[in-house]
């Protein structure tokens, strides 16, 4: 081993540069899985912080945007025994929304569609931060990164749409809100019915939330689909697992940008090691006249390379958390999330340690066969 550090400290800045190149490529890897795994889980926990036993959405849509749960759909379910209360819910993507002039408008902002008064709408109360819970169609509740970013306050007015909606062409923040989930707060709460006319989606809504006893969720849950085969009704933890196509989308760009990382990584290792072996010809040469056996010159080949990838992937590991929490930090003000696993980390080193297993491999299998006459003579 300290054969191996030796030579290893011989070439300092080329070491350095082969072990950043694995630690670059480790750390993109790190934040990329951190930040997949935070979206889905900060997803489901904004679900289950309705409170809801079930949720209710269309089956087979690829976004909960193009859902329909409509009004007559609602009342059948209210109609069944056990269930105490169902919530209507959608969302909205504004582009550029109308803050008002003197005021900076965002690029996107979120609208959550709730409806004052109802269970989904009541349980923000402990969110509210200041003012109060909007009561009416015309008033709404701003988070405190859009407030921040917009520039508003309590009592402030501003048009957020582009056209009139039951004659309001403005709408009051009456409170401002925080939340446990940081996309959240980017957006306002408006009313779903004015988002509902504004979608144009009918009497329809993109999901609602059905509240019942612990004891009466799997005889709903079966009963809301036997009602309603193309509707789906889930434990709002396990919303996301229903969109499958989705998450395996995200999982092949995952393993695509893995791929990528595995390359630049056993290239960079790979370029290091047959550099080594070529300068080191005479003294690999030394070695075998003295007696080293051909595998034990080729475990020492590895045993470098592979020292060099696990001192990448530990920087790597680092590097990819202070990434992320920059990434997270200034993108759009709370917009992305992390969440780190014991896996993440696990997969990070495992990758490591087949780039340098890998990479080193060739340049052993060199260093091993060199006859030892040939390699005392080369210049």
């Amino acid at each position: 081993m300290v054969y191996i550090w030796r030579n290893l400290l011989q070439r300092k800045v080329r070491t350095m540069l082969s072990v950043l190149g694995v630690a670059v490529a480790i750390g993109g890897v790190v934040s990329l899985v951190s930040i997949s795994d935070g979206m889905i889980e900060s997803i489901d926990s904004h679900m289950e912080e309705s409170g809801a036993a079930l949720t209710v959405f269309s089956r087979d849509v690829a976004d909960l945007l193009f859902s329909r749960v409509t009004g007559d759909d609602i009342k059948v379910m209210e109609a069944l025994e056990g269930v105490e209360e169902v919530c209507r819910g959608n969302a909205m993507l504004l582009q550029k929304p109308n803050v008002g002039e003197g005021r900076e408008s965002p690029g996107l902002l979120i609208c959550f569609g709730r409806v004052p008064g109802e269970r989904l709408m009541t349980r923000m109360q402990d969110q509210v931060i200041e003012g109060r819970l909007p009561a009416a169609p015309n008033e709404v509740l701003a988070g405190s990164v859009a407030a921040a970013r917009i520039g508003l306050e309590v009592g402030d007015k501003i048009p957020l749409f582009r056209r009139k909606v039951d004659g309001i062409d403005e709408y009051e923040v009456v409170g401002l809100y925080a939340s446990n989930t940081g996309w959240e707060e980017t957006g306002v709460i408006v009313d779903a019915r004015i988002l509902q006319k504004q979608l144009g989606t009918g009497d329809s809504y993109h999901i609602v939330f059905v509240y019942t006893a612990p004891e009466n969720v799997d005889r709903i849950q079966a009963a809301i689909e036997e009602n309603f085969p193309a509707l789906a009704a889930v434990p709002p933890g396990k919303l996301t697992s229903n969109f499958e196509t989705q998450l395996d989308m995200m999982e092949d760009f995952t393993g695509l940008v893995i791929a990528i990382a595995l390359a630049i990584g056993v290239l960079g290792v790979l370029n290091t090691m047959m550099m080594s072996v070529s300068e080191r010809t005479r003294e690999i040469g030394m070695l075998r006249a003295l007696g080293w056996s051909r595998p034990l010159i080729a475990r020492t080949i590895v045993l470098e390379g592979l020292l060099l990838s696990i001192l990448g992937g530990a920087f790597g590991l680092v590097l990819g958390v202070a990434g992320t929490e920059l990434l997270t930090s200034l993108w759009q003000g709370g917009g992305l999330v992390a969440a780190y696993h014991i896996g993440t980390f696990v997969e990070g080193m495992a990758v490591a340690v087949f780039v340098g297993v890998s990479a080193a491999l060739y340049p052993a299998v060199r260093a091993a066969n060199l006859r030892p006459v040939e390699a005392l003579r080369y210049e």
